[in-house]
C-alpha cells in the first residue's frame, strides 16, 4: 500500500507525462486545418510544391499521419507572410 506521498508523486508524474505526451500533438493537429483554411482546393497539392516534395507524404502531413519538419512549417510561414 502506498503512503499519501508516493501516490501524490505518482499522479504527478502521471500528469506530466500526458502534458509532455500532448505538446507533440498540438502542431500535427493544427498544422492540417490551418493548411486547409489558407488554400482549401488542392490542399496537398500547394503544400507538396511549397515543400518540394510530392503530395502523397504532403496528404499525410496534413491528415496528422507523419508530423511536418520544421523545415516545411518555416517555408509554409514564409509562403503565408511573403509580399508576391
Amino acid at each position: 500500500m502506498r503512503s499519501i506521498y508516493e501516490r501524490q508523486i505518482a499522479e504527478q508524474s502521471e500528469i506530466e507525462r500526458h502534458i509532455r505526451q500532448g505538446t507533440d500533438k498540438i502542431v500535427i493537429r493544427k498544422f492540417g486545418p490551418v493548411a486547409k483554411f489558407l488554400w482549401p482546393h488542392k490542399t496537398a497539392a500547394h503544400v507538396a510544391a511549397i515543400a518540394r516534395t510530392n503530395e502523397r507524404t504532403a496528404a499525410r502531413w496534413l491528415s496528422g499521419e507523419f508530423p511536418p519538419p520544421f523545415s516545411v512549417i518555416e517555408a509554409t510561414m514564409h509562403e503565408i507572410f511573403s509580399d508576391g
